[in-house]
């Protein structure tokens, strides 16, 4: 457990929550679990990117991983490959739009951290993992994470996603994905 720290010190990670969802409807579930992220963290601005600013932001941004990006075969590695890229140029939290946020961020961001990522799950082995559908044993999740701009880890995922966007893993498509742009590269990725 972290330990709790002043929330008013400056921190090196800028107070900004990156979301984005297929489009600008968001179904009327998800609104509530959207609101969390501002009700905790009133002092943050949020950014909201639909799939055509998205596609915007990687080709005015990121011209480099364009071809990568849409390259792609699913939505969601997209939805993915984004995420990094956009806490790479602005830093940030990157949160998925079904999450809950249940205490304010500054209460355990720490003013030197430059990056804050956490355990998504542990199992004793392999096996048991692949039973629950998830790609390692020990596994970082990637549906909350925050960064300074630049990251160095980010600028690595971004680069192995764009060197292996059309790579086959497996002879499982959803396999491929959490392999490809998932939290299988991530926890490679940040643990390397």
């Amino acid at each position: 457990q972290r330990q709790r720290f002043h929330r008013s010190a400056p921190k090196l990670i800028p107070k900004i929550i990156h979301q984005t969802y297929k489009s600008d409807f968001i179904p009327r579930k998800l609104r509530p679990l959207m609101e969390t992220w501002r009700e905790f963290n009133p002092s943050y601005e949020i950014r909201f990117y639909d799939d055509t600013a998205c596609l915007h932001f990687v080709a005015t941004e990121f011209p480099e991983y364009f071809s990568a990006y849409s390259a792609l075969p699913k939505d969601v590695e997209r939805a993915d490959f984004f995420r990094y890229m956009v806490v790479l140029k602005h830093g940030g939290a990157y949160a998925d739009i079904d999450t809950e946020c249940r205490v304010p961020l500054d209460t355990y961001l720490r003013a030197t951290d430059t990056m804050v990522v956490g355990w998504e799950n542990e199992f004793a082995t392999d096996e048991a993992a692949f039973a629950r559908h998830f790609v390692r044993r020990r596994q970082i999740l990637q549906w909350v994470f925050m960064a300074v701009p630049g990251h160095p880890v980010l600028r690595s995922i971004c680069d192995r996603i764009a060197r292996h966007a059309t790579s086959i893993f497996s002879n499982n498509t959803n396999r491929d994905t959490l392999e490809r742009t998932g939290p299988g590269l991530w926890t490679d990725t940040v643990l390397r």
